[in-house]
C-alpha cells in the first residue's frame, strides 16, 4: 500500500509543495538548522511564511561555535534561493503519543537547563562533547540534528558507556528512496558517529 504524503508540506528534494495555511505542531529543517513553529503558508508556487517560529541550531560568534535558539518571522519569496530543505507537519496521532509519554517537570532526578546550550558538535574545527560530563544524567528537552534526519526527545541519557538513549523521540528522516517519514520512539539508541549536533533546548527559550 503506498504511504500517505499528507504530512509533508514541503520538499524541496522531491519538489513538493502544498499551497495553503496549515497549522499545527510543523517542524522544518533549513540547512543546518531547525525551525519549529505552530503555522506555515505556502502563498503559490514561490512563497513561503513562517510566524513566530522558534529558530534552533549553532552559530559563529567570536570565534566559537554557540549554540542557540530565538523565536524570528520567517519569509521567502524565491524558493530557489529558499534555505528550507522541508517542512513536515506532524500527524496529531504522532503527536498525541509525544505528548502522553512526557516526564512531568517536577520528576526530580530531571536537569532541566535555564538557557539553551550545545551538548555535542560533531565538527572538524569547532568540536563540542560535554557527554562524559553528563554520564547517567538525564537531560531534558533535547534536539539533535543526525546523518539522515532529526531527533526532537522529551529527554536523553548518557549511559556509562557514553552512548546516548534518547526517550519520548519525534524522528524525522529520509529512507533509501530520499522519501521523508515521521515516526514515534519510545527510546532510541543513537551512536554519536551519526549525530551532528545535540542541542539541549532551555526552558526560559521554550516559554518565549
Amino acid at each position: 500500500m503506498k504511504q500517505s504524503m499528507d504530512f509533508i508540506l514541503y520538499d524541496s528534494l522531491k519538489n513538493r509543495k502544498v499551497i495553503g495555511e496549515f497549522t499545527g505542531s510543523i517542524i522544518s529543517k533549513c540547512q543546518d538548522k531547525i525551525i519549529f513553529s505552530n503555522n506555515l503558508n505556502i502563498f503559490d508556487s514561490e512563497r513561503i511564511a513562517i510566524f513566530q517560529g522558534l529558530f534552533v541550531g549553532f552559530e559563529d560568534r567570536d570565534k566559537k561555535k554557540i549554540a542557540f535558539s530565538k523565536t524570528s518571522n520567517f519569509s521567502w519569496s524565491d524558493l530557489k534561493a529558499c534555505p528550507l530543505e522541508y517542512s513536515i507537519l506532524i500527524p496529531e496521532n504522532t503527536m498525541e503519543r509525544y505528548d502522553k509519554e512526557q516526564f512531568s517537570d517536577d520528576f526530580p532526578f530531571t536537569i532541566n537547563l535555564l538557557h539553551t546550550a550545545g551538548l555535542y558538535l560533531n565538527d572538524p574545527e569547532f568540536q563540542i562533547n560535554h557527554l562524559d560530563f553528563f554520564k547517567d544524567e538525564i537531560l531534558k528537552n533535547p534536539v539533535a540534528l543526525i546523518a539522515n534526519g532529526i531527533i526532537v526527545a522529551d529527554r536523553v541519557v548518557i549511559d556509562q558507556n557514553g552512548d546516548l538513549v534518547f526517550y519520548d523521540c519525534l524522528i524525522i528522516g529520509r529512507d533509501k528512496n530520499d522519501e521523508l517519514n515521521v515516526s514515534y520512539e519510545s527510546f532510541i539508541n543513537v551512536d554519536d558517529e551519526v549525530v551532528k549536533y545535540i542541542i539541549i533546548l532551555g526552558v526560559e527559550e521554550l516559554k518565549k
